[in-house]
């Protein structure tokens, strides 16, 4: 019997009002599919139906795109925010360490957030959030 055949008999038993995601889920059951199945899914005489969706929900999840900064398909920062970023993290890290160091990296990270405030860089504003975190602190215990 071909794979073409054997789909139709597969779907000719589903609802007449059955989704996409029912017909999928129909191949799973039947074994037709193995694509996103681990070694040992595939190994297994047969799989549930709470299997099956576990399967189809980690299909999903894979598909998303993340919407956090670590997809650099959407988001590329410019060498001033990234620059600003990194200086930022060290200032506040050698706040209390060695307050020297946090004074050249807060200036940094604020000289290169206004460069890229002047480029028009995405977040470029990240940088001068980190300047002034690290060094509101110090300037308090002076006022």
């Amino acid at each position: 019997m071909s794979a073409k055949t054997e789909a139709m008999k597969i779907i000719e038993q589903l609802d007449d009002k059955a989704s996409w995601n029912d017909i999928i889920k129909a191949f799973y059951l039947e074994r037709k599919l193995t694509i996103g199945l681990s070694k040992d899914e595939i190994n297994r005489e047969q799989l549930t139906e709470s299997e099956v969706n576990g399967i189809l929900a980690r299909l999903e999840s894979a598909s998303d795109m993340p919407s956090d900064m670590l997809n650099t398909k959407e988001y590329n920062p410019g060498n001033a925010t990234t620059l600003g970023m990194v200086s930022g993290v060290i200032a506040i890290l050698f706040a209390f360490i060695f307050p020297p160091i946090t004074w050249v990296a807060a200036a940094v990270a604020l000289v290169s957030g206004l460069v890229g405030l002047k480029r028009k860089e995405e977040k470029y504003w990240v940088g001068i959030l980190l300047a002034l975190i690290s060094i509101l602190p110090m300037l308090s215990l002076w006022v």
